[in-house]
């Protein structure tokens, strides 16, 4: 994770000199999973302008997952085995991300961009689940904090850019980014942790140009 960080912190530093354009976004997030279920964030990017009008970006985001979720098990063949349990999370993700979009629409004031996106995702799950007793079944308290680290996740791109807001360099930005990544190591048994999370990432943001194209 601090690797990442470092290498994503030097290319920002070198794109400033000789980059395109800078953004800042707001991010709301929908996901498969209920660990990381409808969360906020925001991300921070880097755009650059090929020859060909296609755009080359690099991004780092950050969600937080505050919300609380249950777990209902209930096997009909043992009614002994009613499992509940109720989770109170404080989960984050982060994600450095490169993509590659075509300009579909090229207009004046307005651009629509469309292409696929990889990266690697870092998970920090903290946790703290209490189990209701029934039957067989034992009460009690459990906390979860670790790490889930160097997650590929893939997607793509769907994004709307209105130039010329407020000033010539300044744009906002809205994108719709479905991707999926991988979380537990595949053919895991033992785990009700997913193989693979869905997620859909809205934004909405602001795009300042630091070189005219």
């Amino acid at each position: 994770m601090k690797k990442s960080l470092v290498l994503f912190s030097c290319f920002l530093l070198i794109s400033s000199l000789y980059g395109q354009d800078f953004e800042i976004t707001g991010v709301y997030v929908s996901s498969s999973s209920k660990t990381f279920k409808n969360s906020f964030g925001y991300s921070l990017g880097y755009n650059k302008i090929v020859k060909t009008k296609n755009k080359l970006g690099i991004s780092f985001s950050q969600y937080l997952y505050g919300a609380t979720y249950d777990n209902i098990y209930h096997p009909e063949y043992d009614p002994s085995s009613l499992s509940i349990t109720e989770t109170d999370a404080n989960n984050k993700r982060f994600a450095l991300k490169l993509n590659y979009a075509f300009r579909l629409v090229n207009n004046p004031k307005s651009k629509l961009y469309l292409g696929p996106e990889i990266g690697l995702n870092y998970f920090k799950i903290k946790e703290s689940t209490e189990r209701i007793a029934n039957g067989q079944i034992e009460s009690g308290t459990f906390n979860d904090d670790y790490w889930v680290n160097n997650k590929l996740g893939i997607g793509f791109i769907l994004e709307f850019q209105l130039d010329e807001v407020i000033s010539k360099r300044v744009s906002t930005v809205f994108s719709l980014n479905p991707e999926i990544t991988g979380f537990e190591e595949f053919g895991a048994m033992g785990s009700a942790d997913p193989w693979f999370i869905g997620w859909l990432n809205f934004k909405l943001g602001v795009r300042y140009k630091l070189k005219n194209e």
